[in-house]
């Protein structure tokens, strides 16, 4: 199929392009990578009367480490091959590195951005699943104002957001993972490529002896939104043996009300989500204990 008919623009700078869309608000559609609006234009089901794509806007393709705040700030149009490869994210903020290299195809994370992918809002986004894990926030404008929104209240739903019809998102910041901490995710897919039925981020932190200091859990695919893991974060704190840790991974049941439909039914989402978040932990703790040795 093809697209309905469209006005396009091509703003040089985000002044420009949020006074676009003050002026067409709802009509409008924001054209990063175009991963996910193409398919839905091509599909009819977004017909906006406007896109405003926002691909040559200066400085929203920058990832910058502030140390004096200990925070890493990832501009809203950074490409998700960069977030695999990136030096600063690779030392001080590696879920998202890791995060990135399971995001379907070569061609797909050439283009794609991380805050595309996070205004898209798809509850087995991989980026969105990494960005809760870390508490991370988003800074929002729109012509008149600018704001920064927690992660955890920025999704209000199935592909539901909290940004106003005139905001786009300009940055993603995260605060920097302490020393001696290892990052893991773990996702299923039915094929290589596909978003998962279940998947599973961990952040560990552990102290000089080697029991956690610090764990960031959280799962995706089985909630309108990626779910941090409190209880379970709770459960891994002073902990250093496996059993431990698969026991804290069953507390995921008491975050998550999988949706049940033809791919999976709502109780293999569940024992996925267990599972999986077991690995992450396990493979997050080994990687902090990794760091540990280098610290």
């Amino acid at each position: 199929m093809k697209p309905a008919a469209f006005e396009y623009v091509c703003p040089d700078t985000l002044e420009e392009a949020l006074s676009y869309l003050d002026l067409w608000g709802d009509s409008a559609k924001i054209l990063a990578g175009g991963q996910s609006l193409v398919p839905l234009l091509n599909m009819r089901l977004a017909q906006p009367q406007y896109i405003i794509d926002i691909n040559r806007l200066p400085g929203l393709s920058g990832i910058t480490r502030h140390p004096d705040t200990r925070t890493v700030e990832i501009g809203a149009l950074v490409r998700h091959h960069q977030l695999i490869s990136n030096p600063i994210l690779l030392a001080h903020a590696s879920l998202l590195s890791e995060a990135a290299r399971y995001i379907g195809h070569i061609a797909i994370r050439s283009r794609g951005t991380i805050g595309g992918s996070i205004a898209h809002a798809d509850p087995s986004g991989e980026l969105p699943l990494a960005v809760t894990a870390l508490r991370g926030h988003l800074k929002v404008r729109s012509r008149h104002s600018q704001r920064t929104i927690p992660i955890e209240d920025f999704f209000g739903g199935y592909y539901m957001t909290a940004l106003e019809p005139n905001e786009l998102i300009y940055a993603v910041e995260v605060l920097e993972s302490p020393i001696r901490t290892g990052c893991a995710v773990k996702e299923f897919q039915r094929r290589h490529g596909d978003f998962a039925l279940a998947s599973a981020a961990a952040a560990i932190t552990v102290d000089e002896s080697g029991a956690v200091l610090q764990a960031r859990v959280a799962v995706g695919g089985v909630a309108p939104n990626a779910v941090t893991c409190s209880k379970v974060e709770e459960a891994l704190c002073g902990q250093t043996n496996n059993n431990q840790f698969s026991l804290a991974a069953e507390l995921v049941a008491q975050h998550i009300d999988p949706p049940e439909d033809i791919q999976a039914s709502a109780d293999y989402r569940r024992h996925l989500a267990i599972a999986l978040a077991a690995e992450a932990i396990d493979s997050a703790y080994e990687r902090a204990l990794w760091a540990k040795e280098e610290a």
